[in-house]
Parts: C-alpha cells; sequence; structure tokens
C-alpha cells in the first residue's frame, strides 16, 4: 500500500498550477466514490466546523505557536492562551481530528503540514475574510432562496446580507459602519492584488503609450479603493509619461497608499467621470459587485469622458461555459448573497458593453486558474 501512495505524492509534487488543482480534483473523486451517502452527507454538513476551529486557531495563535517554536503540551498552550485547559483540549482534539494538527502522545500537539499551510500569515488573512465577511452569508442562503422561490438576486438592498447580518443596509454601507470587518475586506483585497495586478504583465501598455505627454491623463483607476492598482503601474512602467489618478470614495481615499506621483481624487462612479481624454480608465474588480443595469450606468459614466483615443480596461472575472473551478463558482455565489451580483462569461460581458455603447475589443484570460482577466474596451 505505500508503494501507490508514495507514488501519487511524487505525481502531486511534479504538477503545479491548474495541472496539480485538476490532479486534486480526481483524487477527490476517487475518496468521493469509496464513500457512503452517510459519509458523504456527514463531510459535507461538518465542513463549518474546521473553518470555526480554524478561525479560533488564528486568534488563539496555535499553528503559529507549533509551527514557529515545535511540540507543545496541553499545558504549555493553556498557559500561552489563558484559554480554560478543558475547553483549549476539546478544540485541540478536534484540530487533531481533522489533520490541522497532530497529536502524536496524549497531550502532546505538533505541527504538520496543513498547520504550516495555516501559521502562514496569508491564510491568517483569507480565513479571517471569509468567515467574517461569508460565512453568515452561506448559512442564510438556503432560507433565503427559498422564502424568495430561487428567483434572480439583482436588488443590492434586498440580499441574503441583511438578513444574514441583521441589518437594513446594503453591503458597501455596512462595511463602512464595521471597521473590523472592513479592515478584513480590505487586508484580503490587498494581497489579491498580488494575483489580480498579474495582468499589467499581460497588457502590451509598453508599444500603446507611445503617444503620452507628461501632464495628461495616462491610468484613471475608478473605483480604485486604497490604490494597489496604482501602484502597480507605476512599479511596472516607471517611465510612460501622463497623470495617474486614483478614484475613490473620500472616506476610502483616507486610506490611500501613499505611492508617490499617484494623485487621488474623490469619485462616484455612478456620478460622470471628472477626469476627460485618458489613455486609459481601469475598472479593477468592480462591476462584478453591481448587477447588470448598476454596471451599464457605471460604464456609462466613463464612456462619457473616453475618446477614440481612450480604452477602457475592465479587470475582472471571465467564466468559462462549463467546467467553472470551485473557486470561481463559490465567488459568484459571495457575490449573488453580498450584493446582488454575479460573475460574468465571455458573452454576458460582451452584452452588458453592447447595451453600454461600447465594444469588447480584446480578452486576455491571465489566469485560467482563477479565470481572471483583462477585458479591453473601446468606443463603438
Amino acid at each position: 500500500m505505500e508503494s501507490p501512495l508514495k507514488d501519487v505524492k511524487q505525481l502531486l509534487s511534479s504538477k503545479n498550477g491548474i495541472e496539480k488543482k485538476m490532479l486534486l480534483r480526481d483524487l477527490h473523486e476517487i475518496i468521493v466514490d469509496a464513500e457512503t451517502p452517510e459519509e458523504t452527507a456527514i463531510r459535507l454538513s461538518l465542513y463549518p466546523a474546521q473553518t470555526s476551529a480554524a478561525r479560533i486557531g488564528h486568534d488563539l495563535k496555535i499553528f503559529e505557536t507549533l509551527a514557529a517554536s515545535g511540540p507543545k503540551t496541553l499545558e504549555e498552550l493553556q498557559a500561552q492562551t489563558n484559554a480554560h485547559p478543558i475547553t483549549l483540549g476539546r478544540i485541540l482534539r478536534y484540530m487533531a481530528s481533522v489533520g490541522m494538527v497532530r497529536e502524536p502522545s496524549v497531550g502532546l500537539f505538533e505541527a504538520n503540514k496543513k498547520c504550516e499551510n495555516l501559521a502562514d500569515p496569508g491564510a491568517v488573512t483569507i480565513v479571517t475574510h471569509f468567515f467574517e465577511n461569508t460565512g453568515p452569508l452561506f448559512q442564510e442562503m438556503p432560507a433565503f432562496l427559498r422564502n424568495s422561490k430561487y428567483q434572480d438576486v439583482t436588488d443590492g438592498k434586498a440580499t441574503v446580507f441583511q438578513p444574514a447580518y441583521h441589518t437594513d443596509l446594503d453591503t458597501y454601507t455596512w462595511f463602512s459602519h464595521n471597521p473590523e470587518n472592513r479592515s478584513a475586506l480590505i487586508k484580503y483585497m490587498g494581497m489579491e492584488q498580488s494575483v489580480r495586478g498579474r495582468w499589467l504583465n499581460e497588457y502590451p501598455f509598453a508599444t500603446e503609450s507611445t503617444d503620452c505627454e507628461a501632464g495628461e491623463p495616462v491610468f484613471v483607476d475608478v473605483g480604485g479603493s486604497v490604490g494597489h492598482y496604482c501602484a502597480l503601474f507605476k512599479t511596472h512602467y516607471p517611465s510612460v509619461p501622463g497623470r495617474v489618478i486614483l478614484e475613490d470614495m473620500p472616506s476610502t481615499l483616507e486610506h490611500a497608499l501613499p505611492t508617490s506621483d499617484v494623485e487621488t481624487l474623490g469619485h462616484d462612479f455612478f456620478e460622470p467621470q471628472p477626469v476627460k481624454g485618458a489613455k486609459y480608465y481601469h475598472l479593477g474588480w468592480v462591476l462584478h459587485n453591481w448587477n447588470d443595469e448598476k454596471s451599464k450606468h457605471i460604464l456609462r459614466q466613463i464612456k462619457s469622458a473616453m475618446t477614440s483615443k481612450s480604452t477602457l480596461l475592465i479587470n475582472d472575472m471571465v467564466l468559462p461555459e462549463t467546467g467553472v473551478p470551485a473557486y470561481s463558482a463559490a465567488l459568484d455565489l459571495v457575490m449573488l448573497g453580498a450584493c446582488g451580483s454575479r460573475e460574468r462569461r465571455l458573452k454576458e460581458w460582451q452584452e452588458l458593453l453592447t447595451d453600454a455603447g461600447l465594444v469588447l475589443k480584446d480578452c486576455i484570460i491571465y489566469n485560467k486558474e482563477l479565470c481572471h482577466g483583462i477585458i479591453k474596451v473601446a468606443l463603438a
């Protein structure tokens, strides 16, 4: 039995990216094929317990401690965390049962690979964001859809979010009133920019920007949050002349990154675009937050400022027609629950842009594993 498992481990270690994920999916299907109906139901039903345990582990710094300091007894971890030994012991036993830590002997716990993964600062950011900012959505979603007769959800003020978070506010207003959740979201989005900013390596800025002039707007990031994309643009293309402008609501710009030579401009993207004739307007993961009508309104505001030399770059998810990866499909459900919006397929992007009086010129899928694409748009 050891030899086949060793062969599988070696095969996994030789793969990366999409190939690795496809192999993991196939291996998971093999496991599922061996399950009874009861085993499948129990596994799925108790997944939330693992997320809760991970969140608790991060609060108590259990993963970080074991990964950095080696094996610890229950008593040593109790002294560090100040948790009650009975409560802590129960949590640790559950963690060991699902492979988050190892329990080599009674009352002794040590790190394994999953523990080391969860100790990574990026893992802390991911778990915190999804547990706090999406967990309640998935808990509430079945009842919400059942009560609404499974109709399309397009009203941002009447989504799963309101009953899930016991509020009458829309998602964006609620986040502005809840700084801890907002901080978790911003931190996660900041981490995501390293992935979602890869399109800057794919797009031919150097060849397209030869006609740009100093003093003229070259890159306007519309709804650009705290300015990660502006910072990446300046890093990747420091020699491209022209003004780089970050636009968002004034309350958001208060937290803007201090990037040299990046201007900030308070702007609501539902209002007319104030910067006219820019070479590039950029919408980075904005339109997936809004239903089609709201998205078309945003697009028309930018269109009003564009010239024949302007290009609108939409950096967003572009779903394939079939075989959507699980992570991307899950984010689509998050958008349904939080915003009454959706991730879109290429055909849906084309229809949206046509209705707004714009033309889709090109689409570069720069991360097939995550369905990330950059859509080049021009005036019709």
